[in-house]
């Protein structure tokens, strides 16, 4: 009898993790690597705004975390590629001092920090493209990200929001 109980429970509690980046106004992401382990940031959340994206508008990047430390000198690092039907095909790198987008030094516990005017206008005529953000210091890797956005041309939708089609760029 309680097996018949749970099930409703686990249908619930699995409706509400992958619902709950949209209602929370965030984005799926993942790391790079799939797990948190290698990393010296644990990140919470991941928005983009406007959203949603149209080929008129540009977008921002803000991602909310915690860190124990990050290195003075570390640079934020954004890599947009677009999404094709074999490996995405990079279309920009842009490369930031983390120190000239947040106050530094970091201190230990929660920050935050935004990536604003991320496309191209180039960029904007595409469609969908894997974006990344790291943060790194040298060779070490101290966070990296991963998430699809989509630029439309009326705006009605401007994130994939499954998470499986995350898994299919690696």
């Amino acid at each position: 009898m309680s097996i018949s109980h749970a099930h409703p429970l686990f249908l619930l509690l699995l409706l509400s993790l992958l619902f709950l980046p949209a209602v929370l106004g965030g984005t799926n992401f993942r790391t790079c690597n799939g797990s948190y382990e290698n990393y010296r940031v644990n990140v919470e959340t991941v928005k983009i705004s406007p959203s949603p994206i149209t080929r008129s508008s540009n977008a921002a990047i803000t991602i909310t975390g915690y860190t124990a430390q990050i290195p003075a000198g570390a640079i934020v690092e954004l890599t947009i590629a677009a999404a094709s039907a074999g490996d995405p095909k990079t279309s920009s790198i842009k490369t930031f001092t983390l120190c000239d987008i947040v106050r530094c030094p970091i201190r230990p516990g929660r920050f935050s920090f935004t990536l604003s005017k991320i496309f191209s206008n180039e960029e904007l005529k595409g469609r969908i493209y894997a974006v990344t953000v790291g943060i790194k210091k040298e060779k070490d890797i101290i966070m990296c990200v991963v998430f699809l956005c989509w630029v439309n041309d009326d705006g009605s939708t401007s994130h994939i929001r499954q998470a499986d089609t995350l898994m299919e760029l690696e």
